[in-house]
């Protein structure tokens, strides 16, 4: 290891510590980063022991091992060292990639290791690893960040829940996320998968719906979809329905998963461009018992504040087709989350229009710029925006 650095000894997790995810890891069609659950479980562990540190040279991290194998869900695992081994050599592995243009347009391919060593021995107390310096910015004083909590995050099972959380957290706030199922693929490294290549297989996409994000349509989908083609208008936006495990009949897959296990609830619709489905709208919402009494009072406040401005100002009768996304993003638990498996949110019809937005991220800001012929810092001051710690700009 490293002579040099210092080593920070880490004795036990904390189950309510948030891990900060910077936001530069949800670029889609530039950044790559995969691994097993035990690869991400490990990798958010460095992340939450050295998210705070402002010293230039990195210090090495010694994991207490017995608290490292309960936190990995190891402790009662004959193969455990061994296990571990394998989980550090992924990590030390698995780079972080990069595609990005220069200014010239020139095709830039970069990659850079989470981890530059390690050493774990059977009569040694810490595990202690290396961080690569190269990764600073993606583990340290981020600016812009989604917050995960280990306590939610150790109960998802598989690589693809695991991936696609802090994605979600990342988009909560804005209650939607659309992306497409190609750059989903290419993100989650499933584009030579002949399962879900559309050249090898007519149901590829069906099949990615289905057996990677837990979906399945339903007849009102369906429904949906005739009297869409028969007006020749765009279909409306109708949350499908989770998989069902065939044996258990409750809710399977990767959407399932995160709404049973962690702090928030999500569904899906998949979006049809001519006869495929190319596009996917994720719902998002957060669930009431996981929000602070300070948030809720601050929540509260605003929307009394919004109903009193409704008052003063009925010019005309609000439609129904812009009504707020969390009315229509039913919670889904009304306690803490249960190890009971939770059925899919009852049907409500998503509205027509996207609904007004008070949180924007900076992708946003630069597109409504670029449109208005504005510098980035104009637009912001035009909209009256202020940034928050979690890296959204918000309506002052």
């Amino acid at each position: 290891m490293s002579e040099q650095n210092s080593l920070q000894k880490i004795e036990k997790y904390n189950e309510n510590k948030v891990v900060r995810v910077s936001q530069e890891l949800y670029q889609l069609e530039k950044i790559r980063w995969r691994m097993s659950t035990l690869g991400y479980r490990l990798l958010f562990a460095i992340s939450q022991s050295v998210s705070s540190i402002e010293e230039e040279i990195l210090p090495d991290v010694g994991f207490e091992k017995q608290s490292l194998f309960k936190y990995l869900g190891l402790d009662n695992n004959n193969d455990k060292y061994n296990r571990l081994a394998e989980t550090l050599v992924e990590v030390g592995q698995n780079m972080l990639q990069f595609a990005t243009r220069k200014k010239n347009g020139a095709q830039v391919w970069q990659g850079y290791t989470w981890i530059t060593a390690y050493n774990l021995a059977v009569d040694e107390k810490y595990v202690q690893i290396c961080i690569n310096p190269k990764v600073r910015k993606f583990l340290m004083q981020l600016n812009k960040y989604a917050c995960i909590q280990p306590k939610y995050y150790l109960k998802l099972s598989s690589d693809y829940q695991n991936w696609f959380y802090p994605y979600f957290k990342n988009y909560v706030k804005l209650h939607q996320w659309k992306v497409s199922i190609e750059d989903l693929k290419n993100a989650l490294e499933l584009t030579d998968s002949p399962t879900y290549d559309p050249q090898k297989n007519k149901n590829a996409n069906e099949r990615f719906l289905s057996d990677v994000i837990g979906i399945r349509i339903n007849e009102k989908v369906k429904a949906e979809q005739r009297a869409a083609k028969a007006e020749k208008r765009a279909a409306k936006l109708i949350e499908w329905d989770y998989v069902i495990d065939k044996k258990t009949q409750k809710p399977v897959g990767t959407l399932a998963a995160i709404t049973q296990h962690t702090d928030i609830n999500v569904t899906a619709s998949a979006v049809k461009t001519g006869r495929s489905y190319t596009h996917l709208v994720f719902f998002m919402s957060e669930k009431t018992t996981t929000v602070s009494n300070a948030r809720k009072e601050k929540d509260a406040s605003q929307n009394q504040a919004e109903a009193d401005m409704g008052k003063r100002q009925q010019t005309r009768k609000r439609s129904g087709k812009n009504q707020d996304m969390r009315s229509i993003m039913q919670d889904l638990f009304s306690s803490e989350p249960s190890a009971q498996a939770i059925p899919n949110p009852a049907f409500v019809p998503m509205p027509e229009k996207e609904p007004k937005r008070f949180n924007y991220d900076e992708d946003q800001i630069k597109e409504l710029a670029k449109m208005s012929k504005m510098t980035f810092a104009q637009m912001v001051e035009k909209l009256k925006l202020l940034h928050d710690e979690n890296g959204y700009y918000k309506m002052a």
